[in-house]
């Protein structure tokens, strides 16, 4: 794992040293800051339910360098969300932090050799909450998920097929996932796949990473990204991690979102409360809505 990922630095430190030439540079930037509030408050309400209030921000920054037949990518993105219900103390809702870089070299029309790394990991405790026999009213939380547990980073070395503005297919045949477990409870249990005690485990294979950005109507776009990895050693056995957006915007100021992931890990065993855990597809959507502010010009 080591050889593969001095080979990518190589590689990308290489043909920058190579790359550069008198073609024209170009720079696209796009970023967005969003912030989105909810809240009900009752009081005598005869229908019945309960004070809530949620927050929640969205930050998105993607910078494309184009240099002659060379591009670098570089994206952040970014969600953090939680919600309060009656008397139950705070609760997150959403948390993601990935940090992704693309370099690619055409070597022929709409081909691209390519180096790709992307890193996946979440800011706060993650819980599940069950009632408290004990203490009526009350829940007990159970740690399952931290800061770097899991962490993932992503390295693939491979081929870009780009026939439009809209599409991009990544075959990497020379592929590492790397898993981290930072928690000391959690590495104790053997979560995400790593051995009981251990913080790291990699796994070396192939990949393929499709994705699809399409303006729908003027003021609507859709973004897609599916990624596709399995391990030589056990090959077949095929991870999956499938991205989705909705963007919506009404105007300069407010905006609308609606994304959804869905993971399938062959590492990862979901409890199902009944003192067992199986692997299962895990699924999630957020809607936002919001006032949302643009970082950048759409193009520099």
């Amino acid at each position: 794992m080591k050889k593969l990922i001095l080979l990518c630095l190589t590689l990308a430190f290489s043909t920058t040293l190579f790359g550069q030439n008198a073609d024209t540079v170009s720079i696209k930037k796009e970023g967005s800051l969003g912030f989105n509030f909810s809240n009900v408050g009752l009081s005598n309400w005869a229908a019945g339910g309960e004070n809530s209030i949620a927050l929640g921000t969205v930050y998105f920054t993607k910078v494309t360098r184009t240099k002659g037949k060379t591009k670098f990518v570089y994206e952040i993105d970014f969600a953090l969300g939680g919600a309060k219900v009656g008397e139950q103390d705070f609760k997150k809702t959403d948390d993601n932090l990935i940090l992704g870089t693309r370099y690619a070299h055409e070597f022929a029309p709409k081909w691209a050799y390519s180096i790709i790394g992307i890193f996946r990991t979440q800011l706060l405790e993650g819980n599940t909450y069950a009632p408290d026999p004990a203490n009526p009213g009350g829940e007990i939380a159970t740690k399952i998920s931290n800061f770097m547990a899991p962490g993932y980073l992503n390295l693939n070395l491979g081929i870009d097929y780009n026939p439009n503005d809209y599409f991009t297919a990544s075959f990497a045949p020379a592929a590492g996932k790397f898993t981290f477990v930072s928690d000391d409870d959690l590495s104790a249990a053997g979560a995400f796949g790593v051995d009981p005690g251990k913080k790291f485990r990699a796994e070396f294979g192939t990949n393929l990473l499709l994705s699809v950005e399409v303006p729908i109507a003027e003021n609507i776009s859709f973004n897609t990204a599916a990624n596709f990895f399995t391990a030589y050693e056990s090959f077949g056995n095929v991870d999956v991690n499938w991205e989705t957006l909705f963007t919506m915007k009404v105007n300069s100021w407010f905006n609308a979102t609606f994304g959804t992931q869905l993971i399938y890990d062959d590492d990862i065993l979901i409890d199902q409360g009944d003192g067992t855990s199986s692997r299962e597809i895990q699924f999630k959507h957020v809607l936002n809505m919001g006032v949302n502010f643009n970082l950048f010009k759409k193009s520099e």
